[in-house]
């Protein structure tokens, strides 16, 4: 069996949910499709493959797995049955194929001594639908599988989710967010597929050549379409600066997001007059440390010259602890609480607001690394109007629970990055009184 190397995760850390995200020819269904006809050839594994709508057989992905049967040349070890919707193994295992839309609570019980669940088409699939399946799924042991010699590991109830998502507000991101432990989402694009056929790799670039970029960034590159009506900046906005020759006259200036919990991160975004030139992303290191890293992070070589860059830290909570090391350290910081008002306070409620208003005004003049993450982070933050009129971008919390994603910490380190009261975003050294 192959599978591409970005889906490793899938065999060497599998999660009771493993969402698989992206755009076309990243051979997720596919893949899909293999590991469930090695597995149920090895052991007696019953498996319901299932979309939301399924008028026919045609509309499943029963034909993908017959494919991949046959494929493997595992004919000999399955029985494949049409007329009836399933596909048994000698082993004694079962896939069924059906849509969700007609079960009710007490229909979907059939499926109860069934093991496994592949939910094709996910980001259609509606949150009554999800509700419904994901209980009856009951095993919590775990089985033991060969790939090729090598011994892994699989719960017994496990759910996958292929799917190329369509908006922020997809039901399964309300359900299954990110910030889940028991949720592991893999993204995967053409580029991750070592597989990726010369014909459609001519079909994706005439697609780029006529698309409009949010309906190719949607169907290629699995990138949400935008809510423009609410975003702050646009993806249109971050395209644009992405790899743009910006100036890079002027200091050098770091923005520090520091983590918070457990599965935040702490981020450094480096720039140079208006060009990010460098973005560290770190995990599980304590203050004391990221000090250190930001400090060293924020030195920069200018010619023969050693120059150390103004450090611009979120100072929230645990970030006060990383201002503290680097003020021992001898580090240009300014600490920004991102709980504190705005210097302009007619306009906005909170310096968070105006933050990103800021970078918002600026970003046409800056320039930024293809980073797709950093793309979705920054055009997926929405805002909305206070009653005395002024901007107030949604909160960390309502963005997470909106988006199904774990913290924007690539995006609050960049608003921070490209902050300065002064006005004068180029120069580096503008003291910032606060």
């Amino acid at each position: 069996m192959k599978i591409p190397e970005k889906l490793f995760p899938l065999l060497e850390t599998p999660n009771i949910h493993n969402v698989i995200e992206g755009g076309r020819g990243g051979a997720k269904s596919r893949s899909i499709a293999g590991l469930i006809v090695w597995v149920m050839a090895q052991c007696p594994l019953n498996i319901i493959c299932g979309r939301e709508v399924q008028k026919s057989l045609a509309d499943s992905s029963f034909a993908m797995m017959r494919e991949e049967i046959y494929r493997q040349n595992r004919g000999h070890l399955f029985n494949i049955r049409e007329s009836r919707n399933l596909i048994s193994s000698k082993t004694g295992g079962r896939a069924v194929f059906i849509g969700l839309k007609e079960h009710t609570v007490d229909s979907i019980k059939s499926y109860e001594g069934f093991h496994w669940a592949w939910l094709e088409e996910a980001q259609s699939i509606s949150k009554k639908s999800l509700d419904v399946l994901i209980p009856t799924l009951r095993t919590d042991e775990w089985f033991e599988i060969d790939f090729d010699g090598i011994k892994y590991q699989f719960p017994l109830r496990m759910f996958l989710y292929t799917m190329n998502p369509f908006t922020w507000d997809d039901a399964i991101r309300a359900v299954l967010p990110e910030t889940r432990e028991d949720v592991q989402i893999i993204k995967i694009n053409y580029y991750d597929n070592p597989w990726f056929p010369e014909s459609l790799e001519a079909e994706r670039k005439e697609a780029k050549r006529v698309m409009l970029p949010d309906e190719y960034d949607r169907i290629w590159e699995g990138i949400p379409y935008e809510d423009t009506e609410r975003a702050i900046i646009t993806r249109k906005q971050v395209n644009g600066a992405i790899g743009r020759k910006a100036s890079q006259d002027g200091g050098i200036v770091v923005g520090a997001d520091i983590a918070r919990f457990g599965a935040d991160r702490t981020v450094f975004v480096k720039r140079q007059g208006m060009k990010v030139i460098d973005i560290k992303v770190l995990s599980k290191v304590d203050t004391q440390e990221s000090a250190r890293i930001l400090n060293d992070f924020a030195t920069h070589k200018v010619g023969k010259d050693t120059v150390k860059g103004r450090i611009i830290v979120d100072d929230t909570g645990v970030g006060g602890g990383v201002t503290d090391k680097l003020q021992d350290l001898g580090a240009k910081v300014v600490p920004i609480n991102f709980g504190r008002r705005a210097s302009n306070k007619k306009k906005y409620p909170d310096i968070i607001s105006e933050m990103w208003f800021n970078l918002a005004d600026c970003i046409d003049e800056a320039g930024f690394p293809n980073d797709k993450e950093l793309l979705i982070e920054l055009s997926s933050r929405h805002y909305k109007y206070t009653q005395d009129e002024r901007r107030k971008v949604e909160s960390k919390e309502e963005y997470k629970k909106r988006t199904g994603r774990r913290s924007p910490d690539i995006a609050d380190a960049m608003i921070l990055c490209y902050y300065n009261k002064g006005g004068d975003m180029s120069v580096a050294d503008i003291p910032i009184s606060l």
